[in-house]
């Protein structure tokens, strides 16, 4: 016999407990604003909340705010920002980086504690709706925001973080250890691998395959600089590749603190369509994103991504970047792709190497495209309209990909 819950047998029951968990939030709500109000005319204090649970969120949300700060789009006025964070960030380094910046409280992470916080932050909420609520942009999530379209703040504020003279030492010591010379150049390279949210089945259209990006890592290898894999979670370990130019870093060396580290110093990330690519670019590190889906972009001037292209199975072609923009809004989930009988299509290893090579020529100085390679990218970019999500993006599409793609600007 299947057993019933009891909240279940009697909906009049669970409706009352809701009421009830409801008022008993604003009941909490009301007495921190009440105290908020004593103190107001001696210390004017607005309370938000971080994204702490994945690192690209504590990264980009975090920061963000930092800049629209630094750019007076909010407006500090004599008001004091309280965050709030769990005692189990993404990241302690990155956590310990912004705390330097921002006063941020943190408290026990658990499935009962983050209801609450949802509650008490929520739009119903009276502490979300008094004046002592730091303004979310109108977005129905109770946490800092980040639409991943920021592209004013990301090209026209200056970096927020630095690592202390101590940290500095600690991130030396790391590079000798990984066999990195003084001076010598590096570039971090991540693909989502599948072991990272493994559960979270949702969003395994957004992995790829490590060993596409091997070739990449060969590339910089032979241009006497370092290729380091990076990941907090990993799968596999890579093949023995007899070279020592080419460091696992996820399986032999990952720490919190090498995380930040790595990033923030690498002559340019190579990633993919996952939030690691985020720590670099706050940090003002060039990055180009492999495998990005759905279409959106890098957000810094000379930064360089490319697509996963989509494959319709019953029509047997791929979609066009227009079609793409089209269904970006409902492409967020696996079960869209498998539903609308569409293939996912990884980056292959010579689309991945050329986009490293693109990024390392252009960075030194001698990368050259052509009046038609321009001619492609303006009409890439002007598939974007106002209304999608990625409107003005300063980033380009890699040059060789879109060359070998043409066809897909239809």
């Amino acid at each position: 016999m299947v057993e019933i819950n009891t909240l279940d047998r009697y909906p009049r029951f669970k409706e009352t407990i809701k009421t009830l968990g409801w008022i008993g939030v604003n009941l909490f709500a009301s007495i921190i604003v009440l105290f908020l109000y004593i103190i107001k005319p001696f210390k004017f204090i607005k309370i938000y909340r971080l994204v702490d649970f994945r690192i690209g969120h504590l990264a980009a949300n975090t920061d963000l705010f930092l800049r629209r700060l630094q750019l007076n789009i909010i407006k500090k006025n004599g008001v004091s920002y309280l965050g709030i964070a769990s005692t189990k960030p993404a990241n302690e380094q990155l956590l310990k980086m912004f705390k330097r910046k921002l006063t941020i409280i943190q408290i026990p992470r658990g499935k009962l504690m983050n209801m609450f916080l949802d509650a008490i932050f929520s739009k119903k909420s009276v502490l979300r709706q008094s004046i002592f609520c730091q303004s979310l942009f109108s977005q129905s999530l109770p946490f800092l925001p980040f639409n991943s379209n920021e592209y004013y703040e990301f090209n026209n504020a200056e970096r927020n973080l630095d690592f202390t003279a101590s940290e500095e030492e600690k991130g030396k010591k790391l590079l000798e250890k990984m066999g990195i010379k003084d001076n010598s150049w590096f570039v971090c390279f991540h693909s989502r691998d599948p072991a990272y949210l493994v559960d979270l089945t949702t969003e395994d259209y957004r992995d790829c395959d490590v060993k596409n990006y091997l070739e990449a890592a060969r590339y910089i290898a032979s241009q006497d600089g370092y290729a380091v894999r990076m990941g907090q979670v990993v799968r596999k370990k890579l093949p023995d590749l007899n070279n020592s130019r080419i460091i696992d870093y996820a399986s032999n060396y990952r720490t919190d603190f090498g995380d930040i580290y790595l990033p923030a110093k690498c002559k340019f990330f190579l990633g993919s369509t996952a939030g690691l690519f985020l720590v670099p670019t706050i940090f003002h590190v060039p990055v180009a994103v492999t495998n990005f889906i759905p279409i959106h972009t890098t957000l810094r001037e000379g930064d360089l991504f490319i697509l996963k292209k989509i494959w319709s199975i019953k029509e047997e072609r791929f979609l066009t970047f227009r079609e793409m923009l089209l269904e970006w809004e409902n492409a967020l989930c696996s079960e869209y792709y498998t539903k609308a009988g569409l293939k996912v299509v990884e980056n292959t290893a010579e689309e991945i190497l050329d986009l490293a090579i693109e990024m390392n020529e252009r960075l030194d100085g001698t990368f050259k495209t052509t009046e038609e390679d321009e001619e492609l990218q303006n009409r890439f970019h002007s598939l974007i309209k106002p209304h999608h999500h990625c409107y003005g993006t300063p980033a380009r599409i890699g040059t060789k990909f879109l060359r070998e793609n043409k066809e897909l600007l239809e």
